[in-house]
């Protein structure tokens, strides 16, 4: 297979047929503006010179509006839950990406609630994951939201019902051996990013 090790200039012809890179997990060392297509997710991803973002944006219809919602979360905890916005017209989630600035993973569920203090619906089967890479999630249990509805985000515990603790937390006493155990309301230090993108209907 040839390989080039500078760059091709096809002076503004065509590229035909052309099909990105297939790989069921990250490339080693990329670059940033690097395109490879996951065939797991069956996902495109564009590496940002920090982390691998999907590529490429919904297509809504000719009558339909795209409107992304975008939430930060400083040191996310299990007392991190929100509501964070209110739906002013009937929307259907396209996806929703996700990403967590250090090494750390988070994982969170988002609701569509009529009242702001009952218990909604959630919007994908399984908890969602935020990672250092990037990630993104499209198996949605119920996308439809309707009008006037609230968008509700929640923490996740681990199943040993904890979660990482501020690094100042894990330092035991003097003389102790082990760290105490995480309290079930620790921080994990980072910021958690997710944007939300939704079509109405």
């Amino acid at each position: 297979m040839p390989s080039f090790k500078s760059n091709l200039d096809i002076q503004q012809n065509q590229l035909l047929n052309a099909v990105l890179h297939t790989l069921r997990d990250l490339p080693e060392n990329p670059v940033a503006g690097q395109l490879y297509y996951n065939e797991g997710k069956q996902t495109a991803y564009l590496y940002n010179g920090s982390w691998w973002m999907p590529w490429g944006e919904y297509s809504a219809g000719p009558t339909q509006q795209t409107n992304q919602y975008i939430l930060n979360i400083a040191n996310p905890s299990i007392k991190s839950s929100m509501v964070f916005v209110r739906l002013h017209d009937n929307q259907d989630v396209v996806r929703i990406d996700s990403h967590f600035s250090t090494g750390s993973m988070v994982n969170f569920n988002i609701e569509s609630r009529s009242s702001v203090n009952e218990k909604g619906f959630l919007l994908t089967d399984n908890p969602i994951q935020a990672v250092y890479e990037g990630t993104e999630t499209t198996a949605f249990a119920n996308s439809s939201l309707p009008k006037d509805d609230w968008l509700y985000l929640e923490i996740v515990q681990k199943d040993d019902g904890t979660i990482v603790p501020k690094e100042e937390e894990q330092a035991g006493l003097p003389g102790e051996t082990e760290p105490p155990a995480a309290t079930t309301d620790s921080e994990i230090l980072g910021l958690l990013t997710i944007t939300i993108t939704c079509v109405t209907t």
